[in-house]
């Protein structure tokens, strides 16, 4: 019977004891709504919120035991929703510190509800450690562990609504289908006041955005809740102050490690060198060496010389890496970020792989795609908060080696204009090169020589402003200048050499 046992018990004996719904809420602080819900075999109570309603009832011992055990007949137990975690997880020690910091702030009483925001590229790791994360906290929730894939960026394009989310939760804390609203705001409150007084891990996976994931936190001191999204979350860490963890790739020293514990650390030792090489050619990103760790796997006789050989000459590169674990391998992964993009962020996003330049200034990137700096600055947020794009020490915009590869394989198949956005950035280049160099010199400004449509023109008031810009600018310029191959560029690539070494000579 359970919920309806329950209920009937306590209309009975609320009755008996001369109280109103509005009073026996006033005398027991238990809300109209819950003791409402709870009468009409929509929930049952907490035992915190039991103990409240029999104080204010006045029940004697039999009473007492009479709705405690009607309470405990629930039609679920705690819920388990945790999938399994990694079965190799490492070289996320600093994450893990931070992790576990933040799990020590979690109370059941006194404090706010703990969210931790974990954000990073296509395939860096956040689920997995999110997942590693619960299953190692996961005894000190005895309330249980709520998990949904939200599916902000999945193979189909369509994320997970959160109000079906929110149904899913309150089935599994024991709220029957009669009694979950329909409305997804009525779900939300209800989910956080059926989570109050609870000790929950709840892993929200795969979010869109911090929009997508707010109706789906709890609010109990109790809870600790984590979120992981291709998006960074810094709207959730405004408005329910999140807790930010930014994961990057591995480091040159974690990623040897990592496919160590895949393929057997003897197999390493015995190929340090192609080992490097393989963790290279992958990006350090965890998913690709994950791809490759598991086709070693699975072919033991395999030296690790030939596989970084076949990575280095597989094109494109991203053939290489896929499995039968990963169907879809690496370029699957970036896709589902690229499917998230407009039309204007998209072809902006292709235009930034056409250069053979490692980082490149908002300036030259507004250039490149021959676009205002303004609608730039927007597309490069958009990229950067969704991980498709990250920002260096000098606050120049990187694409990583496999988002590039990725890129400029979209760039290829959609027919972009490469020549015309390497003549918009040599334009760029040897344009301001001019500028900066007549600056330094302190010649009257010169405008002669055509200047291809789009691209940024730069004004430099003193002498040091032109020099930063050529510090800016330098490694841009010099891989163009080392990489660039098109004869029909020959004109651009002289006339930007030329004011290249006039400002060299000038630093």
């Amino acid at each position: 019977m359970g919920e309806r046992e329950f209920g009937e018990l306590l209309r009975a004996v609320r009755l008996r004891s001369l109280l109103t719904l509005e009073g026996l809420a006033e005398a027991s602080g238990v809300s109209v709504r819950a003791i409402s819900d709870m009468e009409r075999g929509k929930s049952l109570p907490r035992q915190g919120t039991l103990a409240e309603l029999m104080d204010a009832l006045g029940l004697d011992q039999g009473e007492r035991a009479d709705l405690v055990g009607a309470s405990k007949r629930r039609g679920t137990g705690v819920p388990r929703r945790l999938p399994p975690g990694p079965a190799v997880f490492g070289a996320r020690e600093a994450a893990m510190t931070a992790a576990l910091a933040l799990t020590e702030q979690v109370s059941s009483v006194g404090r706010h509800a703990v969210v931790a925001a974990i954000s990073g590229m296509a395939g860096v790791g956040k689920t997995a450690l999110a997942l590693h994360w619960a299953h190692r906290v996961a005894d000190r929730f005895p309330d249980g562990q709520l998990y949904v894939d939200l599916r902000g960026f999945g193979e189909d394009g369509r994320p997970v609504d959160a109000g079906d989310a929110l149904a899913g939760f309150l089935g599994d804390l024991g709220v029957p289908p009669e009694g979950i609203p329909r409305g997804t705001e009525e779900r939300a409150a209800l989910f956080r006041e059926q989570a109050a007084g609870r000790r929950l891990v709840v892993v929200l996976d795969n979010a869109l955005d911090a929009e997508h994931a707010g109706p789906l936190l709890p609010a109990s001191a109790g809870c600790l809740t984590l979120v992981t999204s291709r998006s960074r979350m810094s709207a959730l860490s405004a408005t329910e102050g999140a807790s930010l963890i930014g994961l990057d790739v591995w480091s040159r020293e974690e990623a040897p490690a990592a496919l160590a514990a895949r393929i057997g650390a003897d197999r390493c030792r015995a190929e340090p060198e192609a080992a490097a090489e393989i963790v290279g050619l992958c990006g350090y990103l965890p998913l690709a060496v994950a791809v490759v760790g598991a086709r070693l796997a699975a072919a033991p006789g395999t030296s690790l010389r030939e596989a970084a050989r076949d990575l280095r000459e597989t094109r494109p590169r991203l053939d290489a890496l896929v499995s039968d674990a990963h169907p879809g391998g690496v370029r699957a992964a970036f896709s589902w970020s690229y499917r998230t993009l407009s039309d204007a962020g998209a072809r902006f996003f292709r235009a930034l792989a056409l250069p053979p330049a490692p980082a490149l200034s908002a300036e030259a990137a507004a250039s490149l795609a021959g676009v205002g700096l303004p609608e730039a600055r927007r597309h490069l947020r958009e990229l950067t908060s969704g991980s498709l794009l990250s920002r260096d020490g000098a606050g120049l915009y990187v694409l990583h080696d496999l988002v590039r590869a990725y890129a400029s394989e979209l760039a290829g198949s959609e027919g972009d204009d490469r020549l015309g956005a390497e003549v918009r950035l040599l334009d760029y280049l040897r344009h301001n090169a001019r500028a900066a160099n007549r600056c330094v010199s302190r010649l009257p400004p010169d405008e002669s020589g055509t200047v291809a449509s789009g691209v940024v023109r730069l004004e430099f008031d003193d002498p040091e402003e032109a020099l930063d810009w050529f510090r800016q600018e330098e490694a841009t310029g010099a891989a163009v200048l080392r990489r660039t191959t098109d004869r029909r560029l020959l004109r651009h690539l002289i006339g930007l050499a030329e004011e290249w070494q006039g400002g060299r000579r000038g630093r």
